[in-house]
């Protein structure tokens, strides 16, 4: 017979197991491009559309869905739109519709506008984590 505090560590590295199994399973429904992302502290869509200067000379993190069309996409925030590009070193696939999108780069002004060149980019297809 196992001794009641053994089998209350087996119980716990059980539980703790399970907890690492579940983390990693919801890990995984994330699918990531480019460089892994930092964990940056969002910032506002409007803000960075707002003040690109402000947001050019370090990096910062974007979240929202994806309101672009296939192959360009885009975030949202009441009327401000900041269209997400690559910094070259890697490519999105054609068709985010939907996605959840979390991005970290800098704001960059354009001749079109606003863009957000990014360095990752983690797109999640059922919505942002909780």
């Amino acid at each position: 017979m196992i001794p009641r505090r053994s089998r209350l560590a087996l119980t716990r590295a059980a539980a703790l197991a399970a907890l690492a199994a579940a983390a990693t399973s919801v890990a995984s429904v994330a699918d990531l491009y480019g460089k892994p992302l930092r964990g940056l502290s969002p910032v506002s869509v409007a803000a960075i559309v707002r003040d690109p200067a402000r947001f050019s000379a370090k990096a910062v993190r974007v979240e929202g869905l994806n309101a672009g069309v296939p192959g360009r996409p885009a975030l949202k925030e009441k009327e401000a739109v900041l269209p997400v590009v690559t910094d070259g070193s890697f490519e999105l696939p054609g068709d985010l519709a939907g996605g959840f999108l979390a991005a970290e780069g800098r704001a960059r002004s354009a001749e079109t506008g606003t863009v957000f060149v990014a360095t990752g980019v983690e797109v999640r297809r059922e919505g942002p984590a909780r």
